[in-house]
């Protein structure tokens, strides 16, 4: 599964994860749409909010309907999905790692009720989803 099967959403559609040095913008769908690493001004890993390659997703399996809402006072994102099956919800953070060139992006998933099958994907790119992990090309 690509990047292309998460499209962009509208811009109020995004949860805004941050944690000082970084951010993440988290689409309805549950797909991470722009994340830059290791800090706000390098390039983004995961690019899709602007048509770039890599993908990274917790998304239910079944037909659902999405929500969620922010902890209080917290920055910590609860993607909400009510399935066919049932409710599941994905609690979302960046937590500051303490080293500079560290990325920490916490992510449970808890089903509410029922039963509530989950797919996760993982296709990590570099350089605005232009080059394989690791590899910059500017």
């Amino acid at each position: 599964m690509s990047s292309s099967s998460f499209p962009p959403h509208a811009p109020h559609d995004y949860a805004l994860l941050a944690d000082g040095e970084r951010g993440a913008l988290i689409g309805p769908d549950g797909a991470v749409n722009w994340l830059c690493a290791p800090t706000w001004h390098d390039d983004a890993m995961r690019a899709s909010l602007i048509s770039g390659g890599g993908v990274y997703a917790v998304t239910p399996r079944d037909t659902w309907v999405p929500g969620g809402y922010y902890e209080d006072g917290t920055l910590i994102w609860r993607s909400r999905w009510v399935t066919t099956q049932g409710v599941v919800e994905c609690h979302e953070a960046l937590s500051f790692p303490g080293e500079k060139d560290r990325l920490v992006l916490l992510r449970q998933l808890i089903a509410v009720d029922g039963t509530a099958p989950v797919r996760v994907v993982l296709d990590p790119r570099a350089d605005y989803g232009r080059a394989p992990p690791g590899r910059r090309t500017s």
